[in-house]
């Protein structure tokens, strides 16, 4: 494989147009005399050892507009309160929100309204110096959102750069189910790169929920950073149904006592697909709880990497952090690369970590298909009885079934050669 060459990042941006969003002078003045010293990294640095950028180097972006499509359809439940981008257009919002939830969308949002924020790696810098579009949302203290607000991302056409960034403020005792759903329509060699901010205030409870379902040779890169203040509950569930190329970065702030996070992530893949899962929980205050439960289905030539750390600091007495990684290989081809890390630095602490590869239980299959179930049933029902208990970390039941039907059509569409 050819290296990357210095300045290859130099000559992607050329295709890029400048930030729509109004950001404030001092996020893009430093993050561009920082970018422009930038090239794509390569496998000698560790965080990208396992993710070869190569492919994305290479690819012409070129904005082009597309009509309006069916955004109905790409609707992960149908009861929220919807926001909808087709490339760099909001395309439908929600008329009516409720008391004490704000949304601003693109152009709305002035300098003021973005709260200082990490920018760190190459895939956020990019994001600041070519936002096109996003939102701001505001939750009030004390408010309890009857019902999910859920964000739909799609990316139309080929060679379609999109630029998203968010964020959320959560207030004082607030309570909300984020949904957001990232899809693609024809994008081949596309580049999707979308970055959110969210702030937990103390007290504060926030469950959101990921849904990565791109079809086609899109790259996509999806960039949390979150903090949370004191007694705040926070989970973030990842779910990767289907996508060609896919990176994600967590890393959450624990920054006031008493505080849980938790951190789910399912990924199936197939083919030549490729997803990369980087996550870090860095505990500053003592008496806190991070859970992370990756899990992972591979099948033909498809690759994956977990790399989860987390940092007790040395104040930070009496955490319990607990990560586990384990994925299931039904083909010879497929590979994972999973390497959990735990950073501590003080001595009152409960922390601890696994990963496990391996292939599906043949003794489980052997049984079912001796009470008269096809192999291909009998292999669906086992994948689907190991990624179950992170499926059910997603407290809404109208989401769970939606993730279900979209399994059912995978497992259909890669399981029925197998008798």
């Amino acid at each position: 494989m050819e290296p990357v060459t210095k300045a290859t990042l130099q000559v992607f941006r050329k295709k890029l147009s400048p930030a729509k969003l109004l950001l404030p002078s001092s996020f893009i003045d430093a993050n561009e005399k920082e970018l422009i010293e930038m090239d794509f990294p390569n496998s000698r640095q560790e965080a990208w050892k396992y993710t070869r950028l190569n492919r994305v180097a290479k690819i012409n972006l070129e904005s082009t507009p597309s009509s309006i499509i069916d955004w109905s359809s790409y609707l992960m439940v149908k009861d929220a309160y919807n926001f909808v981008f087709q490339n760099t257009e909001c395309i439908y919002k929600s008329p009516d929100l409720p008391k004490g939830v704000s949304i601003k969308i693109g152009e709305q949002i002035g300098a003021t309204d973005w709260l200082s924020s990490i920018n760190e790696g190459h895939v956020a810098k990019l994001n600041v110096a070519h936002a096109q579009n996003g939102c701001v949302i505001n939750i009030s203290d004390g408010v309890q959102v009857d019902k999910p607000i859920q964000l739909i991302f799609i990316s139309d056409g080929p060679k379609q750069p999109n630029f998203w960034r968010n964020q959320l403020q959560h207030g004082n005792g607030a309570k909300a189910d984020i949904h957001v759903g990232y899809f693609s329509k024809d994008a081949i060699d596309s580049y999707s790169n979308v970055h959110w901010s969210v702030f937990l205030k103390e007290n504060s409870h926030l469950i959101m929920t990921k849904i990565q379902n791109d079809g086609d040779a899109n790259y996509h890169f999806s960039t949390e950073n979150i903090s949370q203040l004191k007694d705040s509950n926070f989970t973030l569930n990842t779910l990767t149904l289907d996508g060609s190329f896919v990176r994600n970065d967590v890393l959450v702030k624990v920054e006031g006592e008493n505080c849980e996070t938790h951190l789910n992530g399912a990924y199936i893949m197939k083919e030549n697909q490729h997803v990369d899962n980087h996550t870090t929980v860095d505990h500053i205050f003592p008496n806190c709880n991070s859970y992370e439960l990756y899990k992972g289905v591979m099948d033909d030539k498809s690759t994956a990497v977990f790399n989860g750390k987390v940092f007790v600091r040395p104040n930070a007495q009496k955490i319990n952090a607990f990560q586990s990684n384990a994925n299931v290989l039904l083909s010879n081809d497929a590979a994972v690369n999973s390497k959990p890390e735990l950073e501590i630095y003080a001595d009152d602490v409960k922390c601890s970590h696994g990963s496990t590869t391996g292939q599906l239980d043949e003794e489980a299959i052997f049984y079912l298909r001796s009470r008269g179930i096809s192999e291909a049933a009998a292999r669906q029902l086992v994948v689907a009885a190991f990624m179950q208990d992170v499926f059910l970390k997603v407290a809404s039941n109208d989401l769970k079934s939606y993730i279900y039907q979209q399994l059912a059509v995978r497992f259909d569409l890669y399981l029925q050669d197998k008798d």
